[in-house]
């Protein structure tokens, strides 16, 4: 097995590395700013997992070695042209962000037949001050990864055995990610499951950074006519590409992850509370981006997108 390569100093990226130090996965981070790199992990149970110090600029990396990006979709660009001189042996590369987009930044860089796979993960993290004045990241919440690999040719190998034999290389990849960080589930249907994680960002990102709340509050009756609204037009979308939504599931589900997530504040709360630029356009901003090249209308979306930018500017 590998090496995994962390680019980020965010809660996500740093969760992973903590939870491959607790297994005795090997790993590297690579943050933006190794200031404010997380020392070490709070786990649920109490437990203190100290990360190892942080490397400042990329490496050579070998073909059984797994690239991890868990970035802001806007920072991918700029960390793909920095990493590209470093991928010369085409090692596995894992997308992990909110929202939509990054696939094609990724597919315009590397090319669409590159090992590529696209992750969405329920774990929850919190990276934070400490009082020393250092940065910690504390696990809030078990979740679970889903995966899957995008520019594979159609059939989409069903089972991670079935992705075995066909693509060796991505199923290794995948289980150094699920000796990390478990559990890791393959999805053949990966867009499927992004999409249904867009639903609820759509919903839960903007109301709560709009309003001040935190996501428990958006399950509110004062916040019904809007959350109906979203739904109804990502569902509208979504079924123009091909993929199969209901917009009352859709409706109940983001219902269902609010409570589950309830003392939570959103990530996009936490961008406006500490005036850094939101994922706003690849998340609303997606859905009407998407829309727009079916020629569809999507109000709902498309004010929540100009609100939301209001506040940030």
């Amino acid at each position: 097995m590998g090496k995994l390569h962390i680019v980020g100093g965010g809660a996500i990226g740093s969760l992973i590395a903590a939870s491959a130090q607790k297994n005795g996965v090997p790993y590297d981070c690579y943050p933006r700013n190794i200031k404010t790199m997380p020392a070490y992990a709070q786990w649920q149970d109490g437990q203190s997992i100290a990360l190892k110090p942080a490397i400042p600029a990329p490496v050579v990396l070998e073909k059984d070695d797994v690239l991890i990006l868990p970035l802001k979709v806007y920072q991918l660009n700029a960390a793909l042209i920095q990493w590209l001189p470093y991928l010369s042996r085409k090692p596995t590369v894992v997308l992990m962000h909110n929202g939509m987009g990054g696939l094609e930044v990724a597919r315009d860089l590397l090319g669409r037949d590159y090992p590529l796979l696209l992750a969405t993960t329920s774990h929850g993290a919190l990276k934070e001050n400490t009082s020393c004045g250092d940065f910690q990241v504390k696990y809030t919440g078990l979740g679970v990864t889903q995966i899957g690999a995008p520019n594979l040719a159609a059939p989409s190998p069903q089972k991670l055995a079935d992705l075995l034999q066909v693509a060796p290389q991505l199923a290794n990849a995948i289980a150094a990610l699920d000796s990390a960080l478990p559990p890791v589930q393959y999805r053949s249907d990966i867009l499927k499951a992004l999409w249904t994680k867009l639903s609820v960002n759509a919903v839960i990102n903007p109301l709560t950074a709009l309003h001040n709340i935190q996501n428990k509050h958006i399950t509110k009756p004062e916040y019904e006519q809007s959350r109906i609204a979203i739904c109804n037009e990502f569902t509208q979308v979504a079924n123009a590409y091909g993929l199969d939504f209901d917009a009352r599931s859709a409706h109940e589900n983001v219902l269902s992850v609010a409570k589950a997530t309830g003392e939570n504040y959103s990530s996009m709360h936490q961008d406006v509370t500490y005036g850094r630029q939101t994922e706003i356009d690849a998340i609303n901003g997606y859905i009407v981006e998407m829309a727009k090249k079916k020629g569809i209308l999507v109000p709902e979306n498309t004010l929540l997108v100009e609100r939301v930018k209001a506040l940030t500017n």
